[in-house]
């Protein structure tokens, strides 16, 4: 191909020709524009388009997010409010004792970052929703996606890696997802409701009373029968390596300042520490030692069981139908079933030895109504016509904590570590703001694309496409043409005659050739008036050429019409 040395570059899809097509319409167009005070430029199908995009983007993103948001009218469970059904007296308790409580929003995984597990305590109350569907590498390795367990792979190992450092967990569920935590431990949630005989007769069989002790208490009547009480199996043992630390205060005249972490069981100024613990709960479940499974926390205790007239309705149909054996009869199941299982790194299950975990089957055992019965029984929380009775909830929390955050040091007996610290995980309970719970997804994706190794990779090779395409982009894709394309310099006339036969083509390039000599965008150039375009050209006969939607043209008038344009574009 030969060049003559002035070279311009044209649009081949700039469809010029709608602007021909078009000049009979400009004027009323541009009358209805001013009308509406639309600029001269505006253009209707391009707004159109990217309103079109943006409402598809948006109804996409609602969609997704709906699986992952959950928005509920009410919020239970949580250390952060104070309705009934929440944990907020615990919490203010455990503040009382100088202990540093925090909430946990977004994931577990944030448990890696913990500068002393040692002095931390997480506590998980109720999982009342799934973790979200995404992909992860699992313990061996492998890409796996976690759909219904309540909680990643990832995440699960955080919390095995923080207690086998020495962190202390305790796990409060029933139906909801944290199994796959205990089984992470040897452990399992039945998840099928246990009716025993030990149940609250003022309230109804659903309230069961659990005693901290080897053997299960019994009833004399309606009430408890005080002589089957005993006393914790680790704790209530005398100079035992598992001994509670404030049985060493008991006796001892001290304030409530010296007390510290064992200040509840202060009675006129003198520690009366004892380790019996008739605790209440409500529509429990079964906890069951994995056989053949062995945890990374060796020692696996039962602290509470129900008694041995306990039964559980498999089928769900409200009935109890238990026999020898499980028949359609007789579907249902009868006998003892455990309460509450602790795993420790030793058989003493002192913090000072390794790591522990405890689980107990009732995720709401420490919900304001039961933790602060008083309290609810005086209207603090709500007006109730239901009165609960007196119980040993809040005594045995605050001893769990006392024991995990006690310091050790020589003359700090009775006080917190210096780095006593409580996590509240809030990350599966569900919001009833919008704002909330989408804060608390954002959050965990944040997490996750930062602590997930399988999701950082992923975001590494998101990040690397979006750089390469932004480098590589040209800043205007559409196919270039040179404007010497309508001069033909092959071999032949007949040739030469078909090229220059195509006036619609040479007519194209021209208006192209117009507009970017002018430096206008196709939007601008459109929106142009034909008297505009004729000032512009500054040529009659190729103005005339331009504006007039005739092909009828000689061969020799395509020819000099070229030879023209070729002129008009040195000029």
């Amino acid at each position: 191909m030969r060049s003559n040395g002035d070279e311009h570059f044209l649009h081949e899809g700039g469809q010029p020709s709608k602007v021909i097509g078009a000049r009979a319409d400009l004027g009323t167009l541009s009358l209805v524009m001013c009308m509406l005070g639309l600029p001269a430029n505006f253009n209707a199908r391009r707004l159109a388009l990217q309103a079109s995009f943006w409402g598809v983007m948006l109804i996409l993103l609602l969609t997704i997010m709906s699986n992952f948001i959950n928005i509920s009218a009410t919020n239970q469970l949580s250390a952060y409010d104070d309705d009934w059904n929440d944990m907020s007296a615990f919490r203010e308790d455990i503040r009382a004792m100088n202990i540093d409580t925090r909430s946990l929003v977004s994931s577990p995984l944030l448990l890696a970052d913990i500068e002393d597990p040692r002095n931390t305590t997480y506590v998980l109350a109720g999982v009342e929703r799934d973790t979200l569907t995404l992909p992860q590498f699992d313990e061996d390795g492998f890409i796996t996606i976690a759909s219904g367990n309540g909680f990643s792979p990832s995440e699960i190992n955080a919390i095995v890696e923080f207690v086998e450092a020495g962190g202390t967990a305790l796990i409060l569920e029933d139906y909801g997802y944290a199994n796959t935590i205990a089984e992470a431990f040897g452990i399992r949630y039945t998840g099928e409701q246990v009716f025993d005989t030990t149940y609250v007769a003022e309230l109804d069989y659903n309230y069961i009373w659990m005693c901290v002790q080897s053997n299960p208490c019994g009833m004399n009547g309606t009430e408890v029968d005080p002589t089957t009480l005993s006393t914790h199996s680790r704790w209530g043992v005398p100079d035992g390596p598992g001994e509670h630390p404030c049985a060493k205060l008991d006796g001892q005249s001290l304030s409530e300042s010296q007390a510290g972490l064992c200040a509840h069981h202060l009675v006129g100024g003198i520690v009366e520490y004892n380790a019996t613990y008739q605790m209440l709960l409500n529509n429990i479940t079964g906890l069951e030692v994995i056989p053949g499974v062995r945890g990374p926390l060796t020692e696996v205790a039962i602290r509470a069981l129900t008694s041995n007239e306990a039964t559980v309705d498999v089928n769900g149909d409200g009935e109890i139908w238990v026999g020898n054996e499980i028949t359609p009869e007789t579907p249902d199941r009868w006998g003892q079933f455990n309460l509450s299982i602790e795993a420790c790194a030793r058989a003493s299950c002192s913090p000072s030895d390794g790591g522990r975990v405890l689980f107990i089957a009732d995720g709401s055992a420490l919900i304001n109504a039961m933790y602060d019965y008083e309290g609810f029984n005086d209207g603090e929380y709500g007006e109730t016509a239901t009165l609960m009775p007196q119980n040993d909830n809040r005594k045995w929390a605050l001893d769990f904590i006392a024991e995990a955050l006690m310091s050790e040091l020589i003359g700090e007996e009775g006080q917190p570590a210096e780095n006593a610290m409580v996590i509240f995980d809030e990350s599966r309970h569900p919001q009833s703001a919008l704002a909330a719970d989408s804060y608390n997804t954002v959050y965990f994706l944040l997490v996750y694309f930062t602590g997930e190794g399988l999701a950082m990779l992923l975001l590494f090779l998101i990040l690397f496409i979006t750089f390469e395409a932004v480098l590589i982009k040209k800043r205007d894709p559409e196919p270039w043409r040179h404007v010497f394309s309508i001069i033909y310099y092959g071999f032949g006339d007949a040739n030469r005659y078909a090229y220059y036969s195509k006036v619609e083509k040479i007519r194209q390039v021209f208006l192209s050739k117009v507009r970017n000599q002018n430096g206008l965008n196709r939007e601008e150039f459109q929106a142009m008036k034909a008297n505009e375009l004729v000032s512009m050209i500054n040529d009659p006969v190729l103005a005339k050429f331009a504006v007039e939607a005739s092909n009828r043209y000689t061969l020799e008038q395509t020819v000099a019409l070229v030879k023209r344009i070729k002129a008009w574009g040195r000029q």
